[in-house]
């Protein structure tokens, strides 16, 4: 049997709601400091932990996988905080790296859906509005995987300018970060998960790089420390897309 999800105080039921999918050994930290810009705007945020994550905050059980998780904590907010994604409430999601597949298996049509550094394992959703936020300089999950910005605007994801140039975003878009400043990989985690791998990895790095073993572009934050600044650029489009998506004021 799955564990069950046991909450103290049960949220609002008419706040719009957001889940937050880490990535591969990612962990329910590594989006905290978008988790709490989005609470400062009137959201609702879960971070989730998956099975496969470096935190290891419970144990694990054969056959648990993401799926099943995000499935037992909307049943949870329906059975026990009575809240629905298929009445009033507003859902949406955010995942970064591996996170995009959550981000595109998860909840009904009617959600607004981020990615931050990830494409769709297999083809592009079909019929799914979306946003995608990615970079040139993302060294573990390039472009180049899912064919190049060509394949985003034949999949109809078109890409629009940074700055926006309009107050409105398209329902379905693509931003690509360009230049020496783009944010590599892991740029877009909070800065203090990133300074803890940091810490973690850097005696590591350089064998891993002499062994040519894929380091998720730690080697490339370590000089750049640029989590802080790639929030600023991001956040707001995130909030600006999120309130669009999900009809908020």
């Amino acid at each position: 049997p799955l564990p069950s999800i046991v909450v103290d105080n049960k949220p609002p039921n008419n706040l719009p709601i957001i889940l937050l999918a880490h990535g591969f050994l990612g962990s329910r930290y590594d989006l905290s400091h978008l988790a709490e810009e989005l609470a400062s705007n009137g959201f609702i945020c879960l971070s989730v932990e998956y099975p496969e994550s470096l935190a290891a905050s419970y144990e694990r059980i054969d056959g648990l996988d993401r799926r099943i998780v995000n499935e037992q904590l909307l049943e949870t907010m329906e059975n026990q905080w009575k809240i629905s994604s298929s009445k009033n409430t507003k859902f949406g999601i955010v995942g970064h790296s591996l996170g995009t597949g959550t981000v595109f298996t998860t909840g009904s049509n009617n959600w607004a859906r981020i990615s931050l550094a990830g494409f769709p394992r297999n083809d592009f959703p079909k019929g799914l509005n979306a946003m995608f936020i990615t970079s040139t300089n993302d060294g573990a999950v390039s472009i180049s995987r899912v064919g190049g910005k060509q394949a985003f605007e034949q999949a109809n994801y078109p890409i629009i300018d940074y700055p926006l140039n309009s107050k409105l975003i398209p329902s379905r878009c693509t931003i690509i970060y360009e230049g020496i400043d783009a944010p590599n990989h892991i740029s877009f985690l909070t800065e203090g998960v990133n300074n803890a791998m940091i810490d973690l990895l850097s005696p590591l790095l350089p064998v891993a790089q002499s062994l040519k073993i894929p380091v998720l572009d730690f080697d490339k934050y370590m000089l750049s420390r640029d989590s802080v600044y790639t929030a600023s650029r991001t956040h707001p489009i995130i909030i600006q897309y999120l309130k669009q998506e999900m009809k908020i004021k």
